[in-house]
């Protein structure tokens, strides 16, 4: 809900140009994630890719320059038993990402072909996204556990750090090609890189946890599973001896998508540079 109105909010300012072109559509694709929880490049299988889709609207200021905004969902995920080489201590997760974004395109050069009938432009983009996270832990036994409010690594407990926030924020990169054919449907395929300021969107960070600390505060219906899912190596064996479950890698998640745009209004000027009409939908 909170993304809804989000996402009204920055309208006004997508749509706002006299000389301009508008358009809606949808997006589906691919994610991948690279963070503490994924292993090298080697180690990718298809069983580490989740999945995007999501709506957009954007305004098309020139034939070179547009802004976009976009809801999208983007399931991203990491388990060490995906490994070329399966790590025992064996940590997943996945995240059910809901963002809000807003892209800045830069459309390179447009080829025309045909008279204009189709035009294709490799662009390049960049803006900024909020995202709403909620990383799970699957399990055999427990199945899907909430992980942001167990506390893994001694969230809430004396000395440690608060709960970590839902809300992150990332900065994203990207590049891709674009065809529109009849100047009203846009075709698109495209890799957006995020950059994520924060280090939970996969509930492991770098920071220091000790096994009796969470020992002697359990989180869980049955057992501690704060401890369990925290190492699951060290569990339920008692140690003073600090640990960390994660390290210095940042957090990264991709999105390979395909966009379908239609033009709903047209206005400004035609790459040969005709005044273009403003169409409005009529009922």
């Amino acid at each position: 809900m909170r993304f809804i109105f989000l996402f009204l909010i920055l309208v006004p300012l997508v749509l706002k140009s006299q000389s301009s072109s508008l358009e809606v559509g949808i997006t589906g694709g691919t994610t991948l994630y690279s963070g503490d929880l994924s292993g090298k490049l080697s180690d990718y299988t298809s069983r580490d890719l989740g999945y995007t889709g999501g709506i957009f609207i954007k305004n098309n200021f020139s034939k070179h320059f547009g802004l976009r905004l976009a809801l999208q969902i983007a399931n991203i995920k990491g388990d060490e038993l995906n490994r070329r080489i399966p790590l025992a201590r064996a940590l997943n997760f996945y995240n059910n990402l809901k963002q809000a974004y807003l892209l800045g395109e830069w459309r390179i050069i447009n080829l025309a072909i045909a008279r204009e009938s189709m035009i294709i432009s490799p662009f390049l983009s960049g803006g900024a996204t909020i995202q709403l996270s909620e990383p799970y832990f699957r399990d055999l036994t427990y199945g899907n556990i909430p992980l942001r409010m167990l506390g893994t690594e001694g969230q809430g407990i004396a000395g440690y750090p608060d709960f970590y926030k839902p809300f992150v924020f990332s900065l994203p990169a990207g590049a891709g090609i674009s065809i529109t054919i009849k100047n009203k449907y846009t075709i698109t395929t495209e890799i957006i890189g995020n950059r994520v300021f924060g280090d939970y969107i996969d509930d492991v960070s770098s920071a220091p946890v000790v096994m009796n600390d969470l020992l002697a505060n359990p989180r869980g219906s049955s057992l501690a599973l704060n401890a369990y899912i925290s190492n699951p190596v060290l569990y339920p064996n008692p140690s003073d001896i600090p640990y960390a479950r994660g390290g210095p890698a940042v957090d990264w998640y991709y999105l390979i998508q395909f966009t379908l745009g239609y033009r709903l209004l047209e206005g400004g000027t035609t790459r040969n540079g005709r005044k273009g009409s403003l169409h409005c939908p009529t009922f």
